[in-house]
C-alpha cells in the first residue's frame, strides 16, 4: 500500500514532512511487522474500500508520529527512562511501544481482516 504525499495532507490536515519518505518507509515496515507482510505486495484495488482507507490512515498516522519523533534515526534510539535538571528530575512511565495511539487504534482491524482473509 503506497501513501502519497496529498493523501497524507488530507488525512492529518497537514503538509507532508520534509522527511516524508524515509518515514512512510518505517511505518510500512511496522505494519508489515505487525500484519506478517499481510499487505506487502497486495494490490491496493483487491482490498475492500474499507480497508483501503484503513490503511492510509495507518500510515499517514504513524508516518507523522515517526516524524514528529525525530524521524527515523530517532525511532532506532532507545528512548530516556529519565532526565534529571538540578533539583528536577522526570521518570518515563511504561510506553505503548512504537506505534502511535491513533495507528495503534487501527491495528486490530487490519489484523483482523488479514486472518479472515
Amino acid at each position: 500500500m503506497e501513501l502519497t504525499a496529498e493523501e497524507y495532507a488530507a488525512i492529518t490536515g497537514e503538509p507532508a514532512p520534509e522527511d516524508f519518505l524515509p518515514c512512510l518507509t518505517l511505518a510500512q515496515s511496522m505494519l508489515d511487522a505487525r500484519t506478517l507482510c499481510f499487505y506487502a505486495g497486495r494490490s491496493a484495488e483487491t482490498l475492500p474500500g474499507m480497508i483501503r482507507r484503513t490503511l492510509g490512515r495507518y500510515l499517514a498516522y504513524q508516518t507523522q508520529a515517526v516524524s514528529l519523533a525525530g524521524g527515523v534515526a530517532a525511532a532506532a534510539e532507545a528512548p530516556a527512562q529519565s532526565e534529571s535538571l538540578g533539583k528536577f528530575s522526570i521518570a518515563s512511565g511504561v510506553g505503548t511501544g512504537a506505534h502511535c495511539p491513533a495507528a495503534a487504534a487501527l491495528l486490530p482491524l487490519l489484523i483482523s481482516y488479514a486472518q479472515c482473509e
